[in-house]
């Protein structure tokens, strides 16, 4: 198996948790640093983990999604560009990130990654107007996205043979350190405070431990073959499983994005519970990945197909449930069964494009293909919702959902009856 992510839908035997999108970009390259003989925390690993959740204050721009449309009074469209900025982002370092990689190193371009995303949220949280709340935005974008590029890789070599369960380990930090961002800033929100403080001093506090972690760390240095290229597009097994990984983003980013706004402005949450009650979705997407394997043995063949049925069905009941309980119900639903999509997306397109060019370059193009989703999608929901309003739009990931059970049924789901 090259790299973490499976040559089949069966080998499927990993956890699969809330940073899974990062496995699309994971390689196994020669290195000059040994493996540890069994997973441990070591300096490395602990640094890895801290980088990774440099994440949630950088792609958490919507738990206060509608504190902006408030306070700036811009539309929905504006307001969803700066959940869209990761997403363009991602596109340009599908394009020019493997050449950075190469050129500076994976330890020079982690800092400056990190740099970014610091440097971004603070344009994020002091910018006076909405224009410079969106540049800090797409800095700290491109900044994550450069970490999701560069970390996996760094994860894969280190561990070796043990990456499965350092990727559940190193994961495992963002997962639970997004879940408390959320819960902190609707607290201060419920308090009635701004939540420009303490955003800022909890994405202050994670950037100061991870440098002073990761200061003195080396990182393994790989060596690729060949170089990046465009044109395997042209190549149908390239271009198809692509397409399916920018469904699965858009049917599950989406409604992430726009959670807490929609729970607060159709739900009638309060300003303070709509972040806490958003948490949800990230912890039932954390929960479905990490039982990802016995779902996948149970459901077989079926199992992305009955997982955008399943989402699109929580959306439905987000729409026209008539209490706040029955939609943050349905939020739970498409969380669990929208958190399967990405990684089975990520295997297939794997299983069925390894063969035309290196892990890295696989790694690039899945990139590009979130970046496409997650640029896309917050924005289509945003005009949607200055169009009919945001309790119909969110059932545009029903109609995405439909679309994706229909297309992703086996075929011969009835034969052998």
């Amino acid at each position: 198996m090259n790299g973490p992510c499976p040559a089949s839908m069966e080998s499927f035997h990993y956890p699969i948790i809330e940073s899974a999108r990062c496995f699309a970009t994971t390689v196994t390259v020669t290195t000059g640093i040994d493996e540890p003989t069994t997973f441990q925390w070591d300096r490395l690993t602990v640094s890895t983990a801290l980088a990774f959740c440099l994440l949630v204050p950088a792609l958490s721009v919507g738990v206060v999604l509608a504190e902006l449309i408030d306070q700036f009074h811009i539309s929905s469209v504006i307001a969803a560009l700066h959940g869209s900025t990761f997403g363009v982002g991602l596109l340009a370092c599908g394009v020019f990130g493997v050449r950075l990689i190469d050129w500076i190193g994976r330890r020079l371009t982690v800092a400056l990654a990190a740099t970014m995303i610091l440097t971004g949220v603070t344009c994020f949280v002091l910018g006076p107007a909405w224009p410079i709340t969106l540049a800090g935005t797409a800095v700290s974008g491109t900044g994550s996205a450069l970490l999701v590029m560069t970390l996996p890789g760094v994860v894969s070599d280190h561990h070796g043979e043990h990456r499965a369960q350092a990727f559940a380990a190193v994961n495992a930090a963002p997962a639970v350190a997004g879940v408390v961002f959320s819960l902190v800033i609707g607290t201060v929100l419920g308090a009635g405070w701004s939540w420009r403080p303490a955003y800022l001093m909890l994405t202050a506090a994670l950037g100061v431990l991870f440098f002073t972690v990761a200061r003195r760390v080396q990182a393994p240095t790989g060596v690729r073959q060949g170089t990046f290229s465009l044109r395997h597009f042209r190549d149908r097994a390239v271009l198809v499983p692509w397409l399916h990984i920018v469904h699965a983003v858009m049917t599950e980013f989406t409604i992430g994005v726009w959670s807490v706004t929609y729970l607060r402005d159709v739900g009638g949450a309060s300003a303070g519970s709509a972040p806490v009650l958003s948490a949800v979705f990230p912890i039932c997407m954390f929960a479905s990945r990490l039982r990802a394997t016995s779902i996948i043995r149970r459901l077989g063949a079926a199992t992305t197909s009955v997982a955008f049925a399943m989402a699109g069905l929580g959306a439905a009941v987000m729409c026209f449930a008539p209490s706040l309980g029955l939609k943050v119900a349905g939020l739970a639903v498409v969380g669990t069964f929208g958190g399967l999509l990405y990684p089975m997306a990520v295997d297939r397109f794997y299983q069925r494009a390894q063969h035309t060019m290196d892990s890295v370059s696989l790694g690039a193009y899945a990139a590009m293909g979130n970046g496409v989703a997650v640029t896309i999608g917050p924005l289509v929901l945003g005009v949607l919702a200055d169009t009919v309003h945001l309790r119909w739009a969110i059932l545009v990931i029903s109609a995405l959902a439909f679309l994706g059970t229909l297309s992703q049924w086996p075929r011969r789901a009835f034969t052998h009856r």
